[in-house]
Formats: structure tokens, sequence, C-alpha cells
């Protein structure tokens, strides 16, 4: 009975690994241009929402075009604002900003990609941008082109929240702003409820062979 136990816990040791690593892949990526396509993320936008907030701030809110009521915060650390009430186009009340970080305004929501097209200042080719994920860590930093087709997709997590920050304050605008993938922290992930619910199997299988023992 004990070496049929034994079996068993190495059965589920070797289990609960191969779940980790699967669980490990995930990973905060950053890549350039429209991956994917589009068809799985909805658009920000500040019109058409239950509630928003268009600037100047130092945050503002806009929505999911496709759900109203998913409100989406846009925070700097200067006021910025929405021209329009179309798809999200964030500007810096002074003309040009280097920070913005991009989360769902209520609590414990997360998203799993965004997409973004950031316009920066003419004569500023070869400017750098970084990329911040929570959780997820820094990107490396990627060149930006003066021909406001700066596409960035990211994904790899379940984010709280993407910053992204230029050295200097070139960014004239960040335009068609995506997010796809919504979930919640309150939920545990697949690979926790596969370990938890591996460790229940085993402990039954366990008592199962004691009793019969």
């Amino acid at each position: 009975m004990k070496s049929a136990v034994r079996s068993l816990s190495k059965a589920a040791v070797a289990l609960a690994g191969a779940v980790a690593m699967f669980s490990a892949q995930a990973a905060f990526t950053v890549e350039t241009g429209v991956v994917g396509g589009s068809g799985d993320v909805d658009n920000v936008v500040f019109n058409s929402c239950d509630g928003n907030i268009t600037g100047p701030a130092l945050t503002i809110q806009g929505c999911l075009n496709g759900q109203p009521t998913t409100l989406v915060n846009l925070t700097s650390d200067e006021n910025i604002f929405s021209p329009s009430g179309g798809q999200a186009r964030v500007e810096a009340s002074d003309g040009g900003y280097s920070l913005l970080t991009i989360a769902l305004a209520a609590l414990g929501d997360t998203f799993a990609k965004l997409q973004l097209n950031i316009n920066v200042v003419n004569g500023t080719e070869g400017a750098q941008v970084t990329f911040t994920g929570v959780p997820g860590g820094i990107s490396s930093a990627f060149g930006l082109a003066g021909n406001g087709e700066n596409w960035f997709t990211i994904t790899g997590e379940d984010f709280a929240s993407i910053t992204l920050n230029t050295t200097a304050d070139i960014i004239v605008d960040i335009r068609q702003i995506r997010l796809g993938g919504q979930g919640s922290t309150d939920v545990p992930e697949p690979a926790s409820l596969a370990l938890l619910g591996l460790g229940l199997l085993g402990l039954g299988a366990a008592r199962r062979m004691s009793k019969r023992a």
C-alpha cells in the first residue's frame, strides 16, 4: 500500500510540475504591429459610455465600445484629455507627454491584450518607449518612427495595468487603444485550479488505499 501511495505521490508531483511549467510559459510580450489582428479586442471610446471623464485631468476615463459599462482609466503624470468622442485619442494639455498608464477602472479587473498606436512629435524619430506590465515587469526599449504609425501589441499576462514611458515629452497622442481578454483577479488561474484539483484527487486516492489496507 505504501509503495502505491508513493507512486501516486510521485505522479502527482510530476503532473504538478508539468502544470507549473505550462503556467510559467506565459510571459510579458511586447511586439510591434497589430499582432494577431484586432478581432479579439475592443476599442476604447469616449462616447456611449455609462459615465466617463474626458479631462483635462491626471486621469481620464473611457469605456469599451462593445461594453459601455466597462470603464477604462488612462492616467498620466500631467493633465491629459480626449479631444473627441470617437476612438480614444489621449493628448496632453501642454502639447506633449511621456507617460500613460492604462487599467480597467473596476478594482480587480484585468485584461490580457493591449493594442495601441503612439504618435510622436515630428523630428523625434529614433526616440524610445518602454512598457511596464503589472504583472510582467519592464520591457526592452523600442524605437519610435515619426510617421504616426507606432503600433504595439502587448500580451502574456492578466494585466492589472500597463504603463508606457518615453524619455521626454514627445507623445503628441496615443490613439486606437484596444483591450481584450477581460477578466478578474478574484477568479483563480487555470493552473491554480488544476493544482488544487490534483491535490484533492491525490488525497482521496490515498485515503481509499489506506482504508483497503
